[in-house]
């Protein structure tokens, strides 16, 4: 019993790493693609509240823009498209004057000064995206431009580098876990524990739907299991 409380916590830590790996290796978050997103969010209610003929709808419409304007300035900042940002806070500034003039003239004014700032952030994003996709395809394009030239000494990394670099951080983990398990579970409780692992990781390998990215995955998890197993070598197994 009290092997297996000593492996609960670390049961729990494994998990987590596990999880978290796999959510971040297989999800893409894409900032250029998000601020596009929300850049069509704004047009969109931009163009509404041009058509609208009341003054109450008008600002309504305006109000729904600067919503999407709030995440749209992080996703373009985080993206690393300056020239994005800076017309999307001129838009922004155009959005606030429209709520609040007083006359449907004056805020159809401000609201076709918004719309062409938000198709000029719009193209502006288009031509960074284009300028920075390799070809390798869309897909390829850095994941969080502006943060990855702060944290790489301006080299850029495309996500299958950004991929890679998770998967090795994550594994690590992983394999300090089981170290844990290793040197401090009862054997013979460490030893099946770790054996269900690599049996997982089997199962996971014979999927025919996996990825190039998620075969390597099980395939590493498998490998540090094995090598773990062999650690424990003439534990019995229950």
């Amino acid at each position: 019993m009290k092997s297996y409380q000593k492996i609960l916590p670390i049961l729990g830590i494994i998990l987590g790493l596990l999880g978290l790996l796999l959510a971040l290796s297989f999800t893409t978050i894409n900032a250029c693609q998000l601020a596009n997103v929300d850049a069509l969010s704004i047009k969109k209610h931009t163009q509404t509240a041009l058509k609208t003929s009341s003054l109450k709808m008008a600002r309504y419409h305006a109000f729904k823009a600067l919503n999407s304007m709030e995440k749209a300035k992080v996703n373009f900042s985080d993206c690393g498209c300056e020239p994005a940002l800076k017309t999307a806070k001129d838009a922004e500034m155009h959005l606030k004057n429209a709520t609040r003039s007083k006359s449907m003239d004056d805020s159809k004014s401000y609201l076709k000064l918004a719309l062409q700032n938000t198709l000029v952030a719009i193209d502006a994003l288009k031509r960074f995206e284009e300028e920075y996709a390799s070809n390798y395809g869309d897909d390829i394009l850095v994941m969080n431009t502006k943060e990855v030239l702060n944290e790489q000494g301006g080299i850029l990394l495309t996500p299958a580098k950004q991929l890679q670099r998770t998967m090795e951080k994550g594994l690590a983990e992983f394999e300090n876990s089981l170290d844990a398990v290793v040197n401090y579970v009862d054997c013979e409780d460490a030893f099946n524990f770790i054996n269900k692992i690599v049996s997982k990781s089997n199962a996971q390998l014979e999927r025919k739907t996996l990825t190039q990215a998620q075969h390597k995955y099980h395939l590493e998890v498998r490998t540090i299991a094995l090598d773990a197993l062999l650690r424990l070598e003439g534990c019995p197994q229950k």
